[in-house]
């Protein structure tokens, strides 16, 4: 009968291999999935039947231009437009709703409204909400469409404000790499010595 010996690759091998899946985690590889012309970080949900792009803004110098749908990085003021991306929603109109979260406990009150903005028509292009935010935490969007028969369509996105997640994410990563370069640097000490 024939045994199958598997040995552990060596302790350099397994730090290059490490080194080789940690650098290759960190290639930018962009995704197209909420691509489009001048919104390259749009959300897009479908309301019922209506599909609508959201793009949100914040108006800090460094954040100028920029475009979020999750992750808003600064407190501050944030806006949230809303356009359809189908014609013909003329006798549709949309109410906005802003609530933030303030129970963990109960998730039928988990979210408290802050703002809300009356109905306006969605035909006629962009339809928006903006609030100052002073505290980080969850926030979620309510978005209420009525079409010219009456017949209502809710649907809502939860969003993160104040929380930096690509500083954290790069933070991470070079801490990451520190380790994986310390870790190899002290197994080539240990050779040598």
């Amino acid at each position: 009968m024939r045994r199958l010996i598997i040995t552990w690759p060596s302790k350099a091998c397994r730090a290059r291999l490490l080194t080789i899946v940690l650098f290759s985690l960190m290639i930018n590889q962009p995704a197209s999935a909420h691509n489009g012309v001048d919104h390259n970080n749009s959300c897009f949900l479908t309301v019922g039947d209506t599909r609508l792009r959201i793009s949100g803004y914040q108006f800090q110098p460094e954040l100028e231009g920029k475009h979020f749908c999750h992750f808003f990085p600064e407190l501050g003021q944030i806006v949230l437009a809303v356009e359809p991306l189908a014609e013909g929603q003329e006798k549709t109109w949309v109410t906005l709703e802003l609530a933030a979260l303030t129970s963990w406990l109960n998730p039928a009150e988990a979210f408290t409204v802050i703002k809300q903005q009356p109905a306006q028509p969605i035909g006629t292009g962009l339809a928006s909400i903006s609030q100052t935010i002073a505290q980080r935490g969850i926030y979620k969007l309510n978005i209420d469409l009525k079409d010219d028969f009456g017949n209502r369509r809710q649907q809502s996105m939860v969003f993160l404000v104040g929380i930096p997640v690509t500083k954290i994410l790069v933070m991470i990563a070079g801490g990451l790499l520190v380790f994986v370069l310390g870790f190899a640097g002290l197994n080539g000490l240990k050779k040598e010595g």
